[in-house]
């Protein structure tokens, strides 16, 4: 794995977890009153503890936040991190809700995360964010009662291309299994929903919401545009991918998940790429029953590396 080169906005916000873990060590409870407004009015949330708004890090006075939904059933739980979509510029925690309660409920703690977005500040501030995240929900395994040795991530466009980031980059050398030895990586897993993958090629030049996330064209930022790749970021020890994609995706070209499956198999990590013909991004105008059975292969591709058996899918949506 290579490692992405931190910013002074990471040196600030290394400081911040610390602070985070510290003063957020509490049981988790259950979400009552305005904390539950968020949340569909149809959605049953028996048997799941859902934390809301927990800050994870502060940089420069903006609090980032998670959500927790974690199985009242005794643990330690697997767990998985959703990452939101959005062209990196809008987009938020809740709309993982019903997939983070669907997981709950099915003995799996989820997180769903914020992150500084472009509008807000340009690369690599959404990727440090998620790493803070995923940081500060492993160093609170104890408050949430998880396994960090089973844990997975998943994302869409975007939230693909993040999670897709968390399963490539290289961790910290401090960073420790239960156990107390070094890490290859964060997750056992990833599934990726028409995520960018290489974000320098020519079929992505010009692309808005990519260039108001890297503040900048290709031409004048290559080495971000490189660094900021998932591409970049492989190698042989990486977890097993699960990459889902329409053939007639415009806004994130199918080519961006060939590309991908072509060098994971190059290098040896089990890679699975799920094509849905005729669906465009956010596997939209794809046949319903192609759909489902994209997200069901995600679904259980997922419980497959966390050792749980498989919730149904959510119905069929789009969305970055």
């Amino acid at each position: 794995m290579a490692r992405l080169h931190r910013t002074l906005a990471w040196c600030l916000m290394a400081g911040s977890i610390l602070t985070a873990v510290s003063c957020t060590h509490t049981a988790a409870q259950p979400a009552t009153g305005s904390q539950r407004e968020a949340l569909p009015p149809w959605l049953d949330t028996t048997g799941v503890n859902i934390e809301q708004d927990i800050e994870y890090a502060n940089v420069d006075g903006t609090s980032l936040k998670l959500d927790a939904y974690l199985p009242e059933q005794e643990g330690p739980h697997p767990a998985i991190v959703h990452i939101h979509g959005g062209g990196w510029r809008n987009g938020d925690k809740s709309s993982h809700a019903v997939d983070a309660v669907t997981w709950a409920k099915a003995g799996v703690a989820s997180f769903s995360l914020n992150y500084r977005l472009s509008g807000v500040a340009t690369y690599p501030a959404a990727v440090d964010d998620c790493v803070a995240a995923v940081k500060f929900i492993r160093a609170n395994a104890e408050r949430f009662n998880i396994d960090i040795d089973n844990m997975a991530v998943r994302g869409g466009s975007a939230g693909g291309h993040l999670a897709l980031m968390m399963a490539f980059l290289e961790p910290d050398v401090d960073e420790t299994n239960a156990a107390g030895q070094p890490i290859q990586n964060r997750f056992v897993c990833v599934s990726a929903k028409n995520p960018p993958t290489d974000l320098s090629a020519a079929d992505m030049a010009g692309e808005p919401a990519l260039v108001a996330f890297m503040a900048g064209t290709v031409q004048e930022h290559p080495d971000d545009y490189r660094q900021g790749s998932p591409l970049t970021h492989v190698s042989a020890d990486d977890p097993p991918v699960l990459v889902m994609h329409g053939t007639e995706d415009r806004t994130v070209p199918y080519t961006q998940a060939t590309l991908l499956e072509a060098l994971l198999k190059q290098v040896g990590v089990p890679v699975e790429l799920v094509t849905v013909q005729g669906a465009g991004h956010g596997l939209r105008n794809g046949a319903p029953e192609d759909v489902r059975a994209a997200l069901q292969r995600e679904n259980d591709f997922l419980a497959e590396h966390l050792g749980v058996t498989a919730p149904p899918p959510r119905q069929p949506r789009g969305g970055r």
